[in-house]
């Protein structure tokens, strides 16, 4: 069994060194990505070079590209890395004594509401788990793929075979506004909304919330006064001022306190999903997390 592992271990790398490449698009960055000297990720493609009889990368215009060939391996790939990790794992994942390490993205919205009772609920059953939580930035289902990431949290909508989703909460859209400012306290029109100071959170242009979408198909758009790039901090800007906030409505209410609140005049809602792929679909450590996650954000009233 001690040669059978050496063997997966060494597929495994030549693996990971393929993809690594593919995706960094060189061999220093891969080796960056990986924590190797250059000349390690070198030798070990020369070798991979030789088993398959092909160049495997080929610089094109400047750039490393991957053959054919070597597209083929990588879709292999993610398929030998989950094998391998049931291998290694397999009957012997328990909470009580596990030190394993589970990474989740997501962003400021998840952070506030979703991710101190997921990791309350994780730690305490698991306390040795090692957490890391990473920024989703709009581009969290890259970061599956790439491994950056275990689990993926947010409204982050793809349809793909390559995802499974489970939504785990449902938020709708609500405008915040100072207590003092004409508007608050009234139940807006569409014009009347539409007509105020907005302060319009972009997400780095990688994301648009569903109250945008909705407003454009009925051939309406907002005139932001202020754009951000994230809701952090955003309550500031509207106390004291006659800036709107439009937010899910969840995250309105925890961080708008002596603000005022209220349902804006459209129809559309936040699914939240709990995001992974193949990789570690059937790790029992993955689904336990999966679970115990999904769990905590149901119980999470919104």
């Amino acid at each position: 069994m001690a040669m059978e592992d050496a063997l997966h271990a060494l597929q495994l790398r030549s693996f990971m060194l393929l993809a690594a490449i593919a995706r960094e698009g060189s061999f220093s960055a891969a080796a960056d990505r990986l924590g190797l000297n250059q000349s390690v990720v070198s030798y070990g493609i020369e070798k991979l070079r030789q088993v398959y009889d092909d160049p495997l990368f080929v610089r094109i215009a400047g750039q490393t590209q991957p053959t054919e060939r070597c597209e083929e391996l990588i879709v292999l790939a993610d398929k030998f890395i989950e094998d391998f990790q049931l291998l290694r794992t397999k009957g012997r994942f328990d909470p009580a004594t596990t030190t394993e390490r589970l990474v989740i993205a997501c962003n400021y919205y998840e952070r506030m509401l979703f991710v101190p009772r997921a990791v309350t609920a994780l730690s305490r059953a698991a306390p040795g788990l090692q957490i890391e939580i990473i920024e989703a930035s709009g581009i969290g289902h890259e970061k599956l793929l790439n491994r950056e990431a275990d689990l993926l949290i947010g409204p982050f909508r793809r349809e793909n075979a390559a995802f499974y989703a489970r939504t785990v909460a449902t938020d709708r859209f609500a405008y915040m506004i100072d207590p003092a400012h004409p508007e608050a306290g009234k139940t807006l029109t569409l014009d009347r909304y539409l007509a105020l100071d907005h302060i319009l959170v972009t997400y780095g242009g990688r994301w648009q919330s569903g109250y945008l979408t909705e407003l454009e198909q009925l051939g309406h758009s907002i005139s932001p006064a202020i754009r951000i790039p994230s809701p952090a901090g955003i309550e500031e800007l509207v106390r004291g001022t006659r800036l709107v906030a439009t937010l899910p409505f969840a995250l309105a209410r925890k961080i708008g306190q002596g603000l005022h609140t209220s349902p804006g005049p459209f129809t559309a809602d936040l699914r939240i999903q709990l995001i992974w792929t193949a990789v570690n679909h059937h790790s029992d450590m993955m689904k336990w997390a999966r679970d115990m996650i999904a769990t905590s954000l149901r119980s999470t009233a919104l």
